[in-house]
């Protein structure tokens, strides 16, 4: 848990949103990765490590600043292969709450390039979010940018057939990232050294960029 954790940074996530949670449990966010990944995860109870934090990152820093108990719970829930030091452990540090070196939400997982990158067709999408199925495969990744006769004729209209992105991804990141550098010079303020607070960290930013698979 984030209360009373030496080793866990007290991050100011905001207020429990339970419409968000809902949406984010059920795979309906508007985001077809994150959608994919979810409803992957209540189907068969396992995700690749690199969706885990696609996802993680999403509920936390990356998008909807909810707090990683939240996720970790979840994960912990229906996860086959849940072992409870590494889900906690890897919550902490994707939501940069531990085990993250520089608070810095710039290098976060694009949920939108990233599915871009690993699933350029959108057949993994496509398998999980079958009201996607019919999207042409240049729209996939960002199906709010269908033309209305695209969307009528993919039997995917948006807010109907599918539901509207959950927040302005851009908004969100800006927002997310001025309160984590907000945090981090504050922590400074207080005496913590210019490189970031003095909790468990990675020795360097290429260790983060790999495990994230930020790296080209």
């Amino acid at each position: 848990r984030m209360e009373d954790n030496e080793i866990c940074l007290n991050i100011p996530w905001a207020q429990t949103n339970h419409e968000q949670l809902q949406r984010w449990y059920q795979g309906k966010t508007g985001f077809p990765l994150i959608d994919a990944a979810m409803r992957q995860l209540l189907a068969e109870g396992w995700l690749h490590h690199t969706l885990r934090n696609t996802v993680a990152t999403f509920l936390t820093r990356g998008g909807l600043w909810q707090n990683w108990e939240h996720g970790l719970r979840y994960f912990l829930k229906y996860l086959l292969d849940a072992d409870w030091s590494v889900c906690a452990g890897n919550w902490m540090w994707v939501s940069s709450s531990a085990f993250e070196r520089l608070l810095d939400s710039s290098l976060v997982t694009c949920p939108i390039a990233l599915a871009k990158r690993l699933d350029p067709m959108g057949q993994y999408i496509k398998q999980y979010v079958p009201e996607l199925a019919n999207v042409p495969k240049e729209y996939i990744h960002e199906p709010w940018n269908m033309p209305i006769n695209v969307q009528e004729n993919s039997e995917c209209v948006i807010g109907i057939h599918y539901p509207e992105r959950l927040i302005d991804l851009n908004v969100a990141s800006k927002r997310n990232m001025n309160a984590m550098r907000t945090l981090r010079n504050s922590l400074i303020a207080e005496g913590a050294p210019d490189n970031g607070p003095p909790h468990c960290r990675p020795s360097n930013e290429e260790e983060i960029r790999n495990f994230f698979w930020l790296a080209a």
